[in-house]
C-alpha cells in the first residue's frame, strides 16, 4: 500500500522555508479528496508519527488543520506538542467549548494557528493564546489587513499571508507587516508517496475486540502485534514520540507498558483508523515473522535466552527497508530502540549482526556462508535448518 501527503513551505521574509503545511491526499492527483475534515487530520497525524516518522518535515515544523469535532475530542492532546502547529480551520466557531480547548493547548506547550481568519470582536479574548494568524489575501485586501496588523501588535502574534502568487504580492505583503508567508509564489503543494506497513482484518479484528474489555490483557495484545511487522513498527514509532524515555525500548512488552493502558488504547484505535487490506501478508512481511522467530530460537540454543526478546525485535527489524522502500539507517535513526539491536541492522558486528548474515545466507541457500557463521556462532548446521523450518512453519500459521 501507498501512503499520500502533500506538502506546501512556508517562508519567512528571507524566502527561508521554516514549516510545512500537511495536506490531505489519498491519490496522486493533487487536490483534497471528498472526505471529512477530522477525517484528513486523523490520516495525515497517524501517517506522520506512526509510518513516516516525521521524516516529510526535515526536520521543521507542521502546520496541521483541525476541524471543530475533532478540537472538541482533544484529538491533539494525543499528540505531542513538539515539531507541530494546531491550525484551527476558518468554519470552526468562536465557542466557549473551543476557548477552553485552545487555552489548555497554550498551557500544555502546544503553538495554536487561526486559518484564513476573518476578524471579528468574539474572538478577542482567543488573542493572548494565539501564536500565528492566517489571512488569505486572495479575499481579505492587504490594506485592510495591515490596519488590522497594527491593532494586534501588542500581542505575541505572528502573522501568515496566505495565497500569495507573485513577487509583487510577496513584497506588498512584508510591507504590510506580515512575516510568514505561503503561496503558489514559492511553490505548489508537492505530493509526497511513501510505501505503508498494512494490518491484516485478522489483527484489526482481534486488536478491537481487546481493547473493548474493561481492563486490557497487555500479554494478548503484545502477542498480536507481535505477528504483525506493520503493528510492530507503528508500535515503535508512537512510543518514540514521547521523549522521556528512560532506557531504549527492548522488547514490544516493553513499549506497551511504557504507555499504559490510556495509550495503548490510543495507540491501536489510531493504528486501525485507515481501511485495512484483506490480503494476506506479503512475501516480505511474511519474512519478517519467520526472521523474527529464527532470531528467537537460534539464540536459545546459543544459550542467550536472555537475549531473545532482542532477537525477536531485531528478526521482525531486518527487512524493515525493504517493506518501506527506505534507508534503513534513516528509519532506525529516529526510533530509541535498543543499540545492540541498530548496529546489528547497520552492520557492526556481532552476534546480532551474525543472525542477520546466517539468515541471508540461509535464504539464498549459499552453504558455504552458513557453514562459516555456525562455526562463529557455535551452533550446529542442523539446528539452523531446523530452526529454519520450524520458523517457517510458524510464520505461516500465524499468517494465515
Amino acid at each position: 500500500m501507498s501512503s499520500y501527503v502533500a506538502r506546501q513551505p512556508i517562508v519567512d521574509r528571507n524566502k527561508e522555508t521554516i514549516a510545512f503545511e500537511l495536506l490531505y491526499r489519498d491519490g496522486e492527483e493533487n487536490s483534497f479528496p471528498d472526505v471529512s475534515a477530522d477525517y484528513a487530520t486523523k490520516s495525515i497525524l497517524v501517517n506522520q508519527i506512526l509510518v513516516h516518522q516525521k521524516r516529510i518535515l526535515d526536520d521543521k515544523t507542521g502546520f496541521v488543520n483541525f476541524g471543530y469535532d475533532s478540537l472538541l475530542e482533544r484529538l491533539p492532546f494525543d499528540f505531542p506538542h513538539k515539531n507541530y502547529v494546531i491550525e484551527i480551520l476558518e468554519n470552526c466557531p468562536p465557542s466557549e467549548e473551543l476557548f477552553n480547548i485552545v487555552v489548555e493547548l497554550k498551557q500544555k506547550g502546544y503553538s495554536v494557528a487561526l486559518d484564513d481568519f476573518v476578524p471579528s470582536k468574539e474572538w478577542r479574548r482567543f488573542y493572548p493564546y494565539i501564536d500565528i494568524i492566517k489571512f488569505d489575501i486572495t479575499t481579505y485586501p492587504l490594506a485592510k489587513a495591515s490596519e488590522y496588523l497594527k491593532k494586534l501588535s501588542i500581542y505575541d502574534i505572528k502573522f501568515l499571508a496566505e495565497k500569495v502568487e507573485t513577487y509583487d504580492e510577496f513584497n506588498q505583503a512584508k510591507a504590510s507587516g506580515f512575516e510568514l508567508f505561503q503561496g503558489y509564489f514559492f511553490s505548489k503543494p508537492e505530493i509526497i508517496q511513501s510505501r505503508i506497513l498494512d494490518s491484516t482484518v485478522s489483527s484489526k479484528i482481534q486488536l478491537s475486540v481487546a481493547i473493548s474489555q474493561e481492563e486490557l490483557d497487555l500479554t494478548l495484545i503484545e502477542n498480536i502485534i507481535a505477528s504483525n511487522p506493520g503493528l510492530s513498527f507503528k508500535l515503535l514509532n508512537f512510543v518514540n514520540e514521547y521523549s522521556m524515555l528512560r532506557s531504549p525500548i527492548k522488547s514490544l512488552q516493553q513499549a506497551l507498558v511504557y504507555l499504559g493502558e490510556d495509550r495503548v488504547r490510543k495507540f491501536i484505535t489510531f493504528a486501525v483508523i485507515k481501511t485495512l487490506n484483506s490480503d494476506k501478508p506479503s512475501i516480505l512481511s511474511n519474512m519478517s515473522l519467520q526472521r523474527a522467530k529464527f532470531f528467537e530460537m537460534l539464540l536459545s540454543s546459543i544459550g542467550l535466552d536472555h537475549k531473545k526478546e532482542l532477537g525477536y525485535l531485531c528478526g521482525m527489524l531486518s527487512i524493515i527497508d525493504a517493506l518501506l522502500d527506505a534507508d534503513m539507517e534513516a528509519i532506525l535513526t529516529p526510533l530509541n530502540i535498543n543499540q545492540e539491536i541498530k548496529d546489528a541492522l547497520l552492520g557492526k558486528e556481532g552476534v546480532l549482526n551474525n543472525l542477520v548474515k546466517l539468515a541471508e545466507a540461509v535464504e539464498i541457500s549459499d552453504w558455504t556462508k552458513v557453514d562459516q557463521l555456525t562455526k562463529v556462532l557455535g551452533i550446529t548446521e542442523s539446528q539452523v535448518i531446523n530452526s529454519s523450518v520450524e520458523s517457517t512453519l510458524w510464520a505461516d500459521e500465524i499468517s494465515a
